[in-house]
């Protein structure tokens, strides 16, 4: 799975994508004028206004949405490579999981990274500090 913005994106859509990309331990790639590849699965950071507003999930199988609104930016310094287990909410988080690729776990390790699912809100954290979230 690649991290990538659409076409002539704004700072703020490439930051995001960047600190998105580096919380799920994923590759980030200037997309330019690259179009997608058949054999990758790639998340799309789309924007409305300069500001990011959802991930288009390009793969063989199609494309899903996730439509967000970005609470605040985020802060990736000091952070080490992992990978993040979801949490929460079984059905609302399962469904972030599968978006994801990623695992879900009822108790997860508290120390680990993790994407936190709670009513309309996902958190990003890591160590127990939150690096950015997400209102669905």
């Amino acid at each position: 799975m690649l991290v990538t913005t659409s076409r002539d994106p704004s700072a703020k859509a490439r930051r995001f994508g960047r600190a998105l990309a580096a919380f799920l331990s994923l590759p980030y790639l200037n997309r330019g004028k690259l179009g997608f590849s058949g054999g990758e699965t790639w998340l799309v950071v789309v924007e409305d206004h300069g500001n990011p507003q959802g991930l288009v999930k390009r793969s063989a199988a199609g494309e899903d949405l996730l439509s967000f609104r970005l609470l605040e930016e985020p802060v990736m310094r000091g952070m080490k490579r992992g990978v993040p287990v979801v949490t929460g909410m079984a059905a609302e988080s399962k469904a972030i999981a599968q978006f994801f690729e990623l695992d879900w776990s009822e108790s997860p390790d508290r120390k680990a990274r993790l994407i936190s699912v709670a009513s309309g809100r996902i958190d990003f954290m890591d160590e127990g500090r939150t690096r950015f979230s997400l209102r669905l």
